[in-house]
């Protein structure tokens, strides 16, 4: 298996994990919130660390990269927790296709803060998703559209999460970013405990080890991907994620978007191919 095929199954494979991720969290409506996003964090804690013990790593990174990975951690976990939140309240395809907003406002935020310049075809690209966006929420103005309020800025959070990610590049160690990010994601939970907190049958706590396992396979396959083949080659497949979430949605939960849901779909994922074969002909 050459190299671009393998990092396609390992962003594939990261996709649906993600959305198995979804469906686990659906499934447990009388679990609190953050006792989900504790489990989805802590797993993937005990993993890195692990992993950073036997590379003999920095758990908490060098000095100077501590700022970024905070503001990683500060917009990642905010992120998450209103993922998750709109997650367990909208059908799970309709929040994967909000969640995938995020590429369309690393664009924008790329420019603020890598000044990276927007073309024509990103901006076009950015309309169309928004458009899209409109069509899965479906403003009607009222605490009903809370949930999709959430997931849309959810993604802005994540771009901004990624945008730092970006920032730390290569200073850090991946391992070490998860760790970090992990760390203070799972302690920013447990006041949370005092407030809500279910005690938890082996069926429960099954569901919410593997939630954690999830996330974590999902986010090394995904970093695996990037790290062994061009991003612009295989981020495209991560869009995957909406199908997955899709099919998981009616096996298990009997859930089926609606027409203005998948044509918001289909609009949020036509603007990313044209991106990326826009993309692909001006590096040609």
């Amino acid at each position: 298996m050459n190299k671009k095929n393998k990092a396609v199954l390992l962003m594939i494979f990261s996709a649906f994990t993600f959305s198995s991720m979804q469906i686990i969290v659906k499934l447990l409506p009388a679990i609190p919130l953050m006792e989900k996003v504790f489990f989805r964090n802590f797993i993937s804690l005990i993993i890195s660390y692990i992993i950073i013990r036997k590379k003999n790593l920095n758990c908490f990174g060098h000095k100077g990269n501590r700022k970024y990975l905070f503001f990683r951690y500060l917009f990642g976990f905010t992120g998450i927790v209103l993922f998750f939140y709109t997650t367990s309240q909208m059908l799970a395809a309709d929040a994967a296709i909000l969640n995938k907003l995020s590429p369309i406002f690393v664009i924008i935020l790329a420019n603020f803060f890598l000044k990276e310049k927007i073309n024509k075809a990103k901006i076009i690209a950015s309309i169309i998703s928004i458009f899209g966006a409109l069509l899965v929420i479906k403003p009607q103005f009222n605490s009903s559209m809370l949930p999709a309020a959430a997931g849309f800025i959810s993604a802005i959070l994540s771009a901004a999460a990624y945008i730092f990610i970006t920032i730390i590049g290569n200073k850090e160690s991946i391992y070490t970013t998860v760790f970090y990010f992990s760390f203070l994601s799972s302690v920013s939970c447990t006041p949370f405990f005092f407030i809500d907190f279910v005690i938890l049958n082996l069926h429960e706590l099954f569901l919410l080890i593997l939630l954690g396992a999830l996330a974590a396979l999902g986010q090394i396959a995904l970093t695996s991907a990037y790290n062994s083949y061009e991003a612009s080659e295989v981020s495209i497949y991560d869009y995957s994620n909406i199908i997955f979430s899709s099919l998981l949605g009616y096996l298990f939960l009997s859930e089926v978007p609606d027409t203005l849901s998948i044509l918001g779909g289909f609009l949020i994922l036509g603007a990313s191919l044209f991106l990326y074969i826009r993309q692909k002909y001006e590096t040609t």
